[in-house]
């Protein structure tokens, strides 16, 4: 503030004096890029191409070291006059001298800096592949291209100069697999594939090869599920690809996690449930360091029985689960599929004892699941027709559970036929909504979940269907967000809900 006074005070004084008008006194009070700017604007105006060449360079040249040039203003003044190459070619001279005499990391800074100004992507690119081209030899520049590439998330540029920056300087691939993993965490799936092929293929005798090839095999296997379409054959490769890893590796607790992986691809992918057996089997067998990892395979080979039809089986390894790992999330899961197990197969009581143990459950989703079950066999049940429909219903989404998909849609078209108007009419409808969106059926699906919550809106899936319906349609309906609100104060969708409320 004494600064700002004092330079007011003595350009008052100068006026005073007659020394300078008081045009050249608000020159003095300019910043240094409006100054520049103004200058500019004159020199552009020169009619004689040499003379406006030289004074523009001078210019430039003038302002190399205060920054004058590289504001958001100056620099959209510069494009508006057509002198993109002329702050490419200093603003590349300023970067050169960085390097020399500060080192990468504070010409990283100054990037930043350049970037947080919002200057465009564009002109920079080409300043800093002008100064690769002059510096070929050089790793620095690249750097620079790769960090400034980061800093607009152009991840697969980062990729492309990483790479060639590793196949000049032959760095034994650590900034790559560094970069990968970074890419990995992002879950950007087709660069991690195309980032530990390379480094798999170009160092062989790595001793990080085997972790590569394991990362490697981890993000083959999610992008094969992210696809919409997938042909066997990507499974097949995948699996043998686990297997190579383990001849690599040996079969140990250090891979039995791929054990997991290869016997999910044959339970949920193939269907080929005497192969997911065997392989959870053999991986349960080498996870005995490892409880976590060995209850979820117990807890999935528990699956590979349910699918299977073998009930008592299916119930030993759910219960191998819950003693394994006590009073875990994975324990919870496993008394859950106990329960309905025992409702699918009709023992009702058996099943509403493990709800209601659940109710309480820390896990929301599991606590949520046991409570809407628990009260169906409660609305339900204790009358022989009403249990009599509660039978079939529940035998319709064991054949769901089993992946018999056209038998259960065929029987489930027929129990809705008989059951409208019934206790059990809401439970069918919320079913069918849920097997539109499988089949993608989006239409159906939101006319669906409205009825059931027009209907049914105090029932077990008022909440579920109203969230339903709001997800669908982008939360447009604000006064139906409203109602949701005000009505399921205990939802565990309220939430997400409340986000949508203040959106657009």
């Amino acid at each position: 503030m004494w600064k700002t006074f004092a330079k007011s005070f003595f350009i008052l004084f100068i006026i005073i004096l007659g020394n300078v008008d008081s045009v050249n006194a608000s020159t003095l009070l300019k910043s240094p890029d409006s100054l520049f700017v103004d200058r500019l604007h004159q020199i552009v105006k020169i009619k004689k191409e040499k003379k406006r060449i030289k004074q523009l360079d001078d210019l430039f040249l003038k302002n190399l070291n205060n920054g004058s040039f590289l504001t958001f203003y100056s620099f959209n003044e510069i494009l508006k006059e057509n002198l993109a190459p002329l702050w490419i070619k200093y603003c590349g001279q300023i970067v050169d001298k960085s390097l020399s005499s500060q080192g990468l990391e504070l010409t990283k800074d100054w990037l930043t800096n350049l970037k947080d100004q919002e200057i465009a992507n564009r002109e920079v690119e080409q300043m800093l592949v002008a100064l690769i081209q002059a510096n070929p030899d050089q790793a620095n520049p690249v750097e620079l291209i790769i960090h400034w590439y980061a800093l607009n998330q152009q991840w697969e540029k980062v990729w492309l100069q990483r790479k060639a920056l590793d196949i000049r300087f032959k760095s034994g691939g650590k900034e790559v697999s560094d970069f990968g993993i970074a890419c990995f965490q992002r879950q950007q799936w087709t660069l991690v594939n195309q980032i530990f092929e390379y480094l798999v293929k170009t160092y062989p005798r790595s001793p990080q090869l085997l972790n590569w090839k394991q990362l490697l095999l981890a993000s083959r296997e999610q992008s094969i599920q992210n696809k919409m379409v997938i042909e066997k054959t990507e499974f097949s490769n995948l699996i043998q690809s686990y297997r190579e890893l383990r001849k690599d590796r040996g079969n140990n607790a250090g891979t039995a996690d791929t054990y997991l992986s290869e016997a999910r691809i044959f339970l949920y992918q193939l269907n080929q449930l005497d192969s997911a057996e065997k392989v959870y089997q053999k991986g349960i067998e080498l996870a005995e360091s490892n409880i976590n990892l060995q209850a979820q395979m117990k807890l999935e080979l528990g699956d590979v029985y349910l699918y299977a039809g073998r009930k008592y089986d299916a119930l030993i390894q759910y219960a191998q689960v819950e003693k394994l790992v006590k009073d875990s999330p994975i324990a919870y899961e496993a008394k859950l599929k106990t329960g309905k197990l025992y409702y699918y197969t009709g023992d009702f009581e058996l099943a509403k004892a493990n709800f209601d143990v659940l109710k309480q459950s820390t896990q929301k989703e599991i606590a949520n699941d046991a409570l809407h079950l628990s009260w169906v066999i409660e609305d339900n049940s204790g009358i022989d027709t009403l249990e009599t429909a509660l039978k079939s219903f529940s035998t319709v989404q064991w054949l769901y559970e089993q992946k018999k998909i056209k038998e259960a849609d065929l029987a489930l078209e027929q129990l809705f036929k008989s059951q409208k108007g019934q206790s059990l009419e809401d439970d069918i409808l919320y079913l069918m909504a849920q097997r539109a969106l499988e089949k993608k059926e989006m239409s159906l699906a939101i006319n669906l979940f409205k009825d059931i919550y027009d209907r049914f809106d105090q029932d077990i899936y008022g909440d579920d269907a109203l969230y339903q319906y709001l997800k669908l349609t982008g939360y447009k309906d604000k006064e139906l967000v409203l109602q949701f609100v005000n009505k399921y104060p205990s939802s565990i969708y309220l939430q997400e809900i409340r986000l949508n409320l203040t959106k657009p």
